[in-house]
């Protein structure tokens, strides 16, 4: 017979819950759905540049590889041309895709008819990688010295006998704002040579006083939470924590970090993902707006 005590029931606690990934209130307030996406839609269609020189509000993209900096640009064109668009090649490689210094213009086409290119231009950029080795044609890109067409070559910078160099860059040369792109779900792997590009390039653009955006990408791959109802994103404690991760590490600004879901496996339209996707760009067209009027304001000649 065994002791008193190997007879005794062995007294068990419940296993401790995992904690909530759910915030019980969103940190930031986001209206969904189809109207808040024609509202949106109809405010970036009437904007205009607060620069009488100005021809269009020019957005310069930059940020690490497969970010979906070119995903980024078929959403957009998508929401507006009312389906699914493959504009800007998109892949997955060892190196940057993009390999052209390109221009997108977006044509409004949702309400079924051709009302005309709409008042921004999408500039795709070389992605940041291990084989960039300098900052410098980032900078040239950003002060409009880098014509459109030119081949990236991630080993050296451009160099001024180049048909592609342009001496002088007025107003519709130059960026009105500088978006980087950052993955959620490879922030925490983030190399440090590709953090250190990307803050010796914020600090020379901010020197210029062109504003800067960053845009979290793939935040339905990195929180579950997003991945089964992208309304969830400023709910979820895992997307707030990276975007506070991103402010600390690179400098900018909680509020100019901006979370998006690019279309990838769908083969129609989502309000909400499209609802995201013009909020953030509806947030980068008024900063570049911004610096046309402070420009204006400077008296600007250029």
């Amino acid at each position: 017979m065994g002791s008193s005590e190997s007879k005794r029931e062995k007294h068990h606690s419940p296993p401790t819950p995992p904690p909530n990934p759910e915030l019980v209130n969103p940190w930031r307030e986001i209206v969904w759905g189809k109207e808040e996406k024609a509202r949106l839609m109809k405010e970036i269609r009437t904007l205009t540049p607060k620069y009488k020189e100005a021809k269009e509000l020019r957005i310069m993209m930059a940020g690490q590889i497969k970010a979906g900096k070119s995903s980024y640009i078929n959403t957009i064109d998508s929401v507006f041309q009312g389906h699914l668009t493959s504009r800007a090649l998109v892949g997955e490689d060892k190196y940057s895709f993009t390999t052209k210094f390109k221009p997108y213009r977006v044509e409004d086409c949702a309400n079924g008819e051709g009302d005309g290119v709409l008042p921004f231009v999408l500039y795709d950029v070389m992605g940041i990688d291990n084989i960039v080795k300098s900052p410098d044609v980032f900078v040239s890109l950003v002060k409009g010295h880098i014509k459109d067409g030119y081949t990236f070559n991630p080993f050296k910078s451009i160099s001024d006998d180049s048909p592609y160099f342009n001496k002088n860059p007025t107003v519709n040369d130059v960026a009105h704002c500088l978006v980087y792109f950052v993955a959620a779900d490879q922030l925490s792997i983030m190399d440090d040579h590709v953090l250190r590009l990307i803050t010796e390039i914020r600090s020379v653009v901010s020197n210029i006083d062109i504003p800067q955006v960053v845009l979290l990408t793939k935040v339905d791959n990195a929180c579950p939470l997003v991945g089964k109802d992208v309304r969830n994103v400023y709910r979820s404690k895992y997307i707030k924590s990276q975007i506070e991760r991103f402010h600390q590490i690179s400098g900018i600004p909680v509020n100019c970090i901006l979370p998006v879901k690019n279309y990838s496996e769908e083969i129609s339209l989502n309000d909400d993902i499209d609802v995201l996707a013009l909020t953030a760009l509806l947030q980068i067209l008024r900063f570049a707006n911004g610096h046309l009027l402070n420009l204006t304001q400077m008296g600007y000649k250029k």
